[in-house]
């Protein structure tokens, strides 16, 4: 009896809570939503850790799934004490997993914070609706999210968010600049770093690299430093390279130039392997390029998986409709044609007059020596999209490319992304310049991001 009665009463204290918290959880509840329906809404008490973050206030966590044939899943944590922003965040890679941490440290920070997994979830278990995980995965997911993400938070609060603000890297980079082009209305300002602006000719690139690499460990982790170590050697005298330096990565690596018959300690193969790393990758049948290689010097780079077995292609698997591809197995002239052309509406198109009318402000981060998103794609986009606004410092009033010499993927750290996109938002003051870390053998290299500006 008294333990019905206390879950009696912790039931109706739970409601009382949910009442009486930051806003009002009945109108969320009875929120009807276009292509989203509301799951669960639920009180999160200071100090309850949910999904590795521990909640520093009172919140209410709302989750949310899209409606069928997507297979997105959506949370949005809403802090009692609101600054007004919306803030939405990116995910990575092929996506699956929804972030319960990403949404409650948002709301940590007084923002209604949003996550999404893009639908992507065990697409291989019905792929009859494959072709709506591709979909979502390329920009739907995340423009649903923001949509019902600010509908939830304008319910809850009472009023509409004063501002929003995207925060992603890497696929979640993607994510971003997709919404800049596609949905230049939903966000003020966006952050991404290490975006992927070119899907198509990244992907391509993974199978081709997997096909050079087969079957892998051609290199073991002593030569991989050691190549690292030579090319560093070999350049340190360039133009720009700053004398003297103790860092165990060119500032310029783009500029590399590389005399392999230095490599004395690795075979005639290996020597070979490297070189057509560091090249552009070519169809093999019309000698036509497919896509970038990478700069020299970036080989230790993502613990040296560029010269190991190379990176896993989910999209290769959505390509053929099955898991396991074998890439040495796969004709590279029918991929490198017939990929593009499957998912080229993945690609976010350079060209975001609608975003710079609004207002819209994108910064981008981009480590130079990354070998899961080459520098070389970002480079590229950033300047078709200087040449269609028309020209550098036109661009640059509404979207800025930092390089950090010493990135790659993750190992960058001490940029407050959120911080600096709100501060020229807000302010209208660009930044001029990035204070970053890149973490190398458990070793920390301060660095400035360079604004890069195209010739």
């Amino acid at each position: 009896m008294r333990k019905a009665l206390y879950l009696v009463l912790s039931a109706a204290f739970a409601a009382e809570l949910l009442a009486s918290a930051g806003g009002n959880v009945e109108r969320v509840k009875k929120l009807a939503l276009e292509n989203v329906e509301i799951t669960a809404v639920e009180r999160i008490e200071p100090g309850v850790e949910i999904g590795g973050a521990k909640a520093a206030g009172g919140s209410v966590l709302v989750k949310a799934r899209a409606k069928p044939p997507s297979k997105v899943n959506i949370a949005i944590c809403l802090p009692d004490e609101w600054n007004g922003i919306f803030l939405g965040n990116g995910n990575g890679g092929m996506g699956q997993n929804l972030s319960l941490k990403a949404a409650v440290g948002g709301a940590n920070g007084g923002y209604a914070s949003a996550h999404c997994d893009l639908g992507t979830d065990k697409w291989w278990v019905d792929q009859d609706s494959l072709d709506a995980a591709i979909a979502d995965f390329g920009h739907d997911a995340v423009c649903m999210m923001t949509r019902a993400g600010k509908k939830i938070a304008e319910a809850y609060y009472g009023r509409p968010p004063e501002r929003s603000y995207y925060v992603g890297g890497s696929t979640g980079g993607q994510e971003g600049l997709s919404m800049a082009e596609r949905d230049p209305g939903e966000y003020d300002g966006i952050a991404v770093f290490y975006p992927v602006s070119d899907r198509t000719g990244l992907h391509t690139r993974f199978i081709f690299e997997r096909a050079l690499l087969h079957p892998g460990n051609r290199f073991s982790d002593a030569q991989i430093r050691r190549i690292t170590e030579e090319i560093v050697a070999q350049n340190r005298g360039n133009a720009g390279e700053p004398a003297g330096s103790q860092k165990p990565y060119l500032k310029y690596p783009e500029r590399a130039k590389v005399d392999y018959s230095k490599f004395g300690f690795l075979t005639k193969e290996q020597v070979e392997i490297l070189k057509k790393v560091h090249s552009p990758f070519l169809d093999p049948k019309t000698g036509a390029f497919v896509t970038f290689g990478l700069p020299p010097s970036c080989e230790i780079a993502d613990n040296g998986k560029s010269l190991k077995m190379g990176f896993g292609d989910w999209m290769s698997e959505w390509f053929f409709r099955k898991s396991g591809v074998d890439a040495s197995k796969v004709d590279l002239h029918s991929y490198a044609r017939d990929f593009g052309k499957r998912f080229a509406a993945a690609n976010a198109a350079p060209n975001l007059g609608k975003f710079r009318k609004l207002g819209g402000k994108l910064l981008i981060i981009q480590g130079k020596i990354d070998t899961i998103v080459p520098a070389d794609y970002i480079r590229e986009w950033y300047g078709l999209l200087c040449k269609n606004v028309g020209s550098v410092p036109k661009t640059a009033e509404f979207a800025r490319l930092f390089m950090v010499p010493g990135g790659w993927h993750g190992n960058i750290s001490g940029v407050d992304m959120l911080g600096t996109i709100r501060k020229w938002v807000e302010t209208g003051t660009p930044p001029e310049q990035i204070k970053a870390n890149v973490i190398i053998n458990n070793k920390r290299y301060p660095e400035d991001a360079e604004l890069y500006l195209p010739r």
